[in-house]
């Protein structure tokens, strides 16, 4: 899992970024190292527009390679907040890491987690590496969405041939939205599990409550026609 860590730079919060970015390399986490270009000597950037549009879409390139985000929010960065903003609106999980008072709201909304110690930091990563289903912030109104996916498929417990399904999920979101190009993976981890339809819808329904606590869930599975039976199930709490 590759990790971006970010925190203020040009504030005095660059040796904390270090020390982080080598606790993580020792437990084995792939660490982008964005501190390769160094522009601390800056006192100034108002006359320095060309620097600023490089360093800017240099540490986006490492945003978007990047598979999670950790802010260390020691200290105020506009750098380092903006960097989260973008990558947590593209799917990308941010962990804050503050062992001490965080007086902005800014960073807990968009984060996956706020962790306090190094230890708590190491088992969020890998909690989040684990994760299946990826979410963003919901900075949009209020709203339901409908997502259909079209290549589910698991094996039946009683025959051991495959079954085929259309998956619908319709939800009205809270904080969290679904991050939806990560629902073909998911799915994807059905392809050789052995489970009837309802249990199917059943996971299915937890994961997604679990991964987003909507106000209301419903998830429809519309199998493929066997033994001239359909078999259609739906969860809901609407």
């Amino acid at each position: 899992m590759k990790v971006f860590v970010c925190g203020s730079i040009g504030y005095g919060g660059i040796e904390e970024i270090k020390r982080v970015q080598e606790i993580l390399r020792k437990r084995g986490f792939e660490v982008l190292d964005q501190l390769l270009y160094n522009y601390t000597h800056i006192e100034d950037f108002r006359d320095k527009r060309e620097l600023c549009s490089e360093i800017v879409r240099r540490d986006l390139d490492f945003c978007r390679e990047a598979d999670v985000i950790v802010l260390i929010a020691k200290n105020p960065s506009f750098g380092a907040m903006a960097e989260v903003v973008v990558s947590s609106l593209k799917g990308k999980p941010v962990v804050v890491f503050c062992p001490e008072r965080l007086k902005s709201p800014w960073p807990v909304y968009f984060s996956e987690v706020v962790v306090k110690s190094e230890e708590e930091l190491i088992e969020a990563l890998k909690s989040i590496e684990s994760k299946e289903i990826r979410t963003i912030p919901n900075v949009y109104r209020d709203h339901e969405m409908v997502l259909t996916y079209e290549n589910f498929t698991c094996i039946c417990p009683v025959t051991g041939e495959r079954d085929y399904a259309v998956i619908k999920i319709r939800y009205k979101p809270r904080d969290k939205l679904i991050e939806y190009e990560s629902l073909d993976n998911y799915f994807k981890g059905f392809k050789d599990k052995a489970m009837h339809h309802e249990a199917v819808v059943e996971k299915i329904f937890n994961d997604i409550s679990k991964a987003v606590n909507p106000k209301n869930l419903e998830v429809l599975a519309e199998f493929e026609r066997r033994s001239g039976v359909k078999a259609i199930v739906k969860m809901s709490n609407y």
